[in-house]
């Protein structure tokens, strides 16, 4: 890969964790604060950016392989990481027909859609497979479920958390001049500011 690809796809990388970041600030707030809409919102936010980043750096399709291999190197990420799911890399990928799919393997069945609370207590009042949950957060897992998977929203943060600080290393070696901005008090933007704040661990709250 050239250096002026691989700028580009650390660029990338940077933006998408820095997103991720804002998406579970929003997230915490919206669970302090019981909006299911935001909780929801959020949600869906954290997993389409942190499916972003699996993509890039562990492609599931054979021609770009590759590139996912160069950037691991680069970042010296291995394999075997928490953020090298299938689920998470192709959650996006044909969502309508992933839609299609779990409407027509449900049927008939009990289902759950934007719930949130305990699912052992819900499961309490009405039988429930986690196969057949559409959307629900479960505040005392901290398990977001998704179409039938779960996903564990503190282990997605501290799984981006690790991977920017790596990204955040070499994005500074590859664009000083933006850091260097960003570090001025007087001359930095609100986004450039908002950038740095990400070097703080990502965490959800019950």
């Amino acid at each position: 890969m050239d250096r002026a690809s691989l700028a580009i796809f650390i660029h990338e990388l940077h933006n998408q964790c820095v997103y991720t970041e804002a998406a579970f600030r929003v997230f915490n707030q919206s669970v302090q604060q019981n909006i299911p809409a935001g909780i929801f919102f959020a949600a869906q936010s954290t997993l389409l950016c942190a499916s972003q980043v699996s993509s890039l750096l562990w492609p599931s399709r054979t021609r770009v392989q590759k590139r996912g291999e160069e950037l691991r190197d680069v970042l010296q990420l291995s394999e075997k990481h928490p953020l090298n799911d299938p689920r998470l890399s192709a959650l996006w990928e044909h969502g309508d027909e992933k839609l299609e799919d779990w409407i027509g393997a449900s049927k008939g069945e009990k289902v759950v859609f934007d719930h949130v609370g305990s699912l052992e207590e819900l499961s309490k009042q009405i039988p429930i497979v986690e196969g057949n949950i559409f959307r629900l957060y479960d505040p005392t897992t901290m398990t977001f479920y998704y179409r039938g998977d779960g996903y564990k929203m503190q282990a997605i943060a501290d799984a981006i958390s690790e991977i920017y600080s790596r990204v955040l290393t070499v994005h500074r070696q590859m664009f000083p001049d933006h850091h260097e901005a960003a570090d001025q008090p007087e001359g930095a933007t609100k986004g450039e500011k908002s950038a740095e704040d990400t070097q703080k661990k990502s965490e959800t709250k019950h």
